[in-house]
């Protein structure tokens, strides 16, 4: 017996793809995803098919290359493709995509500094470490180890992240509704990554990667910046450096070198972000006068419903599903259960 019409009609509203498109829509497709991914790699792992543990570079990388995949670039591919829109955006000139790859290196000081102050106020607090998602442990740093986890643990997620995010999301945000996409895309991103010591870094990493999109014109920005992130993640390596969170127990655990790093990387980051912001932004308002003239960029969608309407349209039933499953994924990886 087929269902009533109107209930196909509700479900067709509610999970089909909107018109106009929206950034609220997709995000579903990134939860569901991650369930998929998260509950195969339980069961081969567990099972025992593959003779590593998901722990090791090779058992991460495998599930960091697939869950990007699934999760993140198949619908940033596909669904682009039922409205023919494209969410790579504009080529803006060299200038701005080598300024967005070496504002990676604030990216970095960032995530290197806030992670080991959180980490430390975590423990202080007589809390116990929390793991991410996922992580790995090279016991070696041979040459192949090194490329392996830059592949990916850095230009794989790098990629997926660009397209779903600052693609796919970005996509579904109108240019006079973009000053909200610094709210809504970072917060996304944070349920996303489900890690939890890099929380604040990932918070700061999503702000300023939208103001890379917006400025460089196209998802490569981004892309380039957190490839870049890891890069100099290498060339400072014994300067400014990550806790391993695997030797710690207690806040007394965690050396005090890591302080002494901390406060002035946070300052240089700063630094640079005011600078790369500066420039970025310069090269955003010469490459529109140069295409649009003095009254600015006119690259709009537009149409006749008010700002707050268009916006107001992402908090959708597929937003909610997505959130709510992320919560719940949350909720196990605090309890030490991985899917």
């Amino acid at each position: 017996m087929s269902a009533p019409a109107s209930d196909k009609n509700v479900s067709r509203r509610a999970f089909g793809v909107p018109h106009p498109f929206n950034w609220g829509y997709s995000f579903i497709f990134a939860a569901l995803g991650t369930v998929f991914v998260m509950a195969l790699a339980k069961v081969v792992f567990d099972a025992g098919i593959l003779e590593f543990s998901t722990t090791s570079t090779i058992g991460c990388g495998l599930i960091t290359v697939l869950l990007t995949t699934i999760a993140l670039m198949f619908p940033a591919v596909f669904i682009p493709g039922r409205n023919g829109r494209d969410i790579s955006g504009r080529y803006t000139g060299g200038g701005t995509l080598l300024m967005s790859f070496l504002s990676g290196l604030a990216i970095f000081l960032v995530r290197a500094s806030f992670r080991n102050i959180f980490t430390y106020l975590w423990l202080r607090l007589g809390n116990s470490v929390v793991f991410p998602a996922l992580f790995s442990y090279a016991s070696d740093n041979s040459k192949a180890t090194v490329a392996l986890q830059l592949l990916t643990d850095s230009f794989v997620p790098a990629l997926g992240i660009s397209l779903f995010f600052y693609g796919l999301l970005w996509l579904g945000i109108r240019n006079d509704d973009q000053n909200l996409a610094y709210f809504v895309i970072p917060f996304l991103l944070c349920l996303y990554s489900l890690n939890f010591p890099d929380l604040p870094a990932t918070l700061v990493t999503g702000v300023w990667l939208c103001r890379v999109r917006k400025d460089s014109g196209n998802v490569w920005g981004p892309f380039l910046c957190l490839a870049g992130s890891r890069l100099f993640g290498f060339l400072l390596k014994g300067v400014v450096e990550e806790v391993d969170l695997t030797t710690l127990r207690t806040y007394s655990d965690m050396p005090t070198t890591f302080f002494f790093s901390a406060l002035p990387a946070v300052i240089v980051a700063v630094i640079i972000f005011a600078f790369f912001r500066k420039i970025l932004g310069d090269f955003h308002n010469s490459y529109n006068a140069d295409v649009y003239g003095e009254e600015g960029s006119k690259y709009s969608v537009g149409d006749d419903t008010r700002r707050v309407d268009r916006f107001r349209a992402g908090f959708n039933i597929p937003f909610f599903m997505g959130v709510i499953i992320f919560i719940g994924l949350w909720v196990l990886m605090f309890k030490g259960i991985r899917l």
